[in-house]
């Protein structure tokens, strides 16, 4: 095996020209001699090929394990999902692994065709062994325009070739009650018509936290602040309209969110976190003790991933079923899938992982 010295020499080599093929399978023994959820550090700083990338992915697959599925809620049959999904505008290289892993859940699926091919690892599944959402613009931009709702879903379909959406998922959410007004919307009556004719099956929401202000001209504005999501929150669920939620959540995030979205679990709404490290990383940053107690080293987003997906409900159940991730490179994606992976967590002792 080659020392440190070796490798950081083989790395400053493979900027400018490919590695052998044996200096690629030193570096892959020294990777997978690393452990479980810690292989893609041996591969850091390496310009690799494309091939190379992809046997970098199977040892980084091999470190994760399969991910366990759960039942997404409990008002959309018996979906079954794992605790992290797909994203579609992941790079590239993910995909296939993410396959591997078993990872069953694609966001925003609905954006290919139009912003790039459905990747082959993807195109080669059967439909029916994956789940896919569509985030739907509408809500808010035009939120009365019924046919941008419904044309995005069927020009998309037409583009791409999926045949249907498991979830149409009105992105953004409504600025509030009277936007959303119980239902009696354009998302909706748009989601009533597509599930008749058989392209999407549930309705969902990707809910930002809006609170209307209004200056002193009388100009109306809606920023997003995390504490005023329990309104429409709890709107969304007295409606009895909506199968899923994709809400912003993260360490540290403020109680009334948290206490809502308990609401929305307990009601057997599918529940998915979004923006965990773009909402928490400087929070769980500067708490070294949180971060002893997550097991998960100096990884941030793996501990921020374990915060959020063991946050229960008072009956003692995860609030989340789900979640999502933007992952741009084989080390985040093995930090952050490495929060929600049964091998990792028994090395890391994480006991409390979704038990």
């Amino acid at each position: 095996m080659k020392s440190d010295d070796q490798l950081n020499a083989l790395r400053t080599e493979s900027q400018s020209r490919p590695l052998s093929r044996r200096d690629f399978m030193q570096v892959a023994t020294v990777a997978a001699a690393a452990g479980p959820g810690l292989a893609a550090t041996a591969f850091a700083g390496f310009s690799l090929t494309r091939s190379q990338r992809a046997e970098a992915a199977e040892v980084i697959v091999q470190g994760l394990g399969k991910l366990p599925k759960v039942k997404f809620g409990t008002k959309m049959d018996n979906m079954m999902v794992t605790r992290t999904c797909i994203c579609q505008d992941w790079n590239a290289d993910l995909f296939a692994p993410a396959v591997e892993l078993g990872i069953n859940f694609i966001h925003k699926a609905g954006y290919w065709g139009r912003r790039g091919p459905v990747p082959d690892a993807i195109k080669a599944l059967p439909r029916e062994s994956y789940y896919t959402d569509i985030t739907v613009d509408n809500t808010p931009r035009n939120p009365d325009n019924f046919d941008a709702a419904y044309n995005q879903v069927t020009q998309s379909l037409e583009a791409n070739g999926l045949k249907y959406y498991d979830i149409f998922r009105a992105h953004f959410g409504w600025r509030g009650l009277e936007a959303f007004n119980g239902g009696d919307n354009a998302s909706y009556k748009a989601f009533l018509k597509l599930k008749k004719e058989g392209k999407v099956k549930y309705f969902g929401v990707s809910q930002h936290p809006y609170a209307k202000t209004v200056d002193a001209s009388g100009g109306i504005s809606y920023p997003e602040k995390a504490d005023r999501y329990a309104e429409i929150i709890q709107a969304e669920i007295d409606s009895g309209l909506i199968d899923c939620m994709q809400v912003w959540y993260s360490y540290g995030y403020p109680k009334g969110a948290e206490e809502v979205f308990a609401k929305a679990s307990a009601a057997g709404i599918g529940m998915t976190a979004m923006k965990i490290y773009a909402h928490g990383n400087d929070k769980m940053r500067a708490d070294s003790a949180r971060l002893q107690e997550l097991k998960a080293g100096d990884q941030v987003g793996r501990a921020l991933i374990r915060q959020v997906m063991t946050t229960k409900r008072s009956d003692g159940k995860p609030i989340f079923h789900t979640c999502v991730s933007n992952l741009h490179n084989q080390a985040i994606f093995e930090e952050n899938i490495g929060g929600v992976s049964p091998k990792v967590a028994a090395l890391d002792g994480f006991e409390e992982y979704l038990a």
